[in-house]
């Protein structure tokens, strides 16, 4: 099985409001987004196919067919306010999740024979997303920045060897990077909101866990680290075991970009689950 992926984009209107809340319980749950007027983003779109390679044209799909199916679908939204010019949302929230599963429903029967809908990604941001493969959970994943320094350097080893393996990294006075963490969470989509979380509890719970971070050095002031070195692949590891249980089972995924090189992720699988 061979997988293909195809960027679009399209740009569109939309208002967070359900008619049976009053006014008062619509801004306290969508913030801004309740204002009555809508607002809008450029969405961006990734669309994953899978299927065999044709033996005869060397593809799964020819992107070129791919391309005027999206459009065709997309059609429907570009330019349009979602809630008002669109039949999709009179009885559900245009949310991100809930956009990209009406976009599922219209692309995957619009493919051929042995192509199949892998996964859909719509960001309605640089730094929000949702994404979707047609079960009954979607995830949502947002981006979170935070600044801080530190020093590569193994307890265990001596500074010569400390030297050897982490180069200028094992400087003693530290360096740093501002750091870009992904968080996905999975779930069902709330019915009456249209969310997997509610956007304020999840920056709440991430920015709690960032603060104590951010402008600070890793490895003198963050006691996790006193035994541990403050590699990317250890940073994950302790984000993911202090937010996880913060997230009571929703936690699906923990991407840390160190540079726009180097990247980190981790699932939670296979290591300590204890924080000191």
């Amino acid at each position: 099985m061979v997988y293909a992926t195809r960027r679009f984009e399209f740009s569109a209107a939309h208002r967070y409001w359900r008619a049976d809340w009053n006014e008062e319980r619509n801004r306290h749950v969508f913030g801004k987004c309740a204002n009555p007027y809508g607002h809008g983003h450029n969405y961006t779109l990734d669309v994953t196919i899978k299927g065999q390679v044709d033996p005869v044209t060397g593809m799964v799909m020819n992107m070129t067919d791919l391309k005027a199916i999206i459009n065709t679908v997309l059609g429907e939204f570009d330019h349009r306010h979602l809630n008002e010019d669109t039949p999709y949302f009179q009885d559900q929230i245009p949310t991100t999740e809930n956009i990209v599963r009406v976009l599922w429903r219209l692309i995957a029967p619009k493919l051929p024979a042995g192509v199949d809908l892998a996964r859909l990604r719509l960001y309605e941001m640089n730094d929000l997303w949702a994404e979707y493969a047609g079960a009954s959970e979607a995830s949502f994943s947002r981006s979170y920045v935070f600044a801080a320094a530190h020093r590569l350097h193994a307890p265990d080893l001596s500074d010569e060897a400390n030297r050897e393996i982490y180069g200028k990294c094992n400087n003693p006075k530290g360096h740093g990077h501002n750091y870009t963490l992904d968080v996905t969470v999975r779930g069902p989509v709330d019915p009456e909101t249209g969310m997997v979380i509610d956007l304020t509890e999840m920056d709440r719970l991430v920015r709690g866990i960032l603060d104590q971070l951010d402008h600070r050095f890793l490895d003198q002031e963050i006691a996790w680290f006193a035994t541990r070195t403050s590699t990317g692949e250890n940073i994950v590891v302790y984000l993911w075991e202090t937010l996880a249980p913060r997230f009571e089972g929703r936690l699906a995924h923990l991407a840390l970009w160190e540079t726009k090189k180097n990247v980190f992720e981790y699932a939670g699988t296979g290591a300590p689950q204890n924080v000191s």
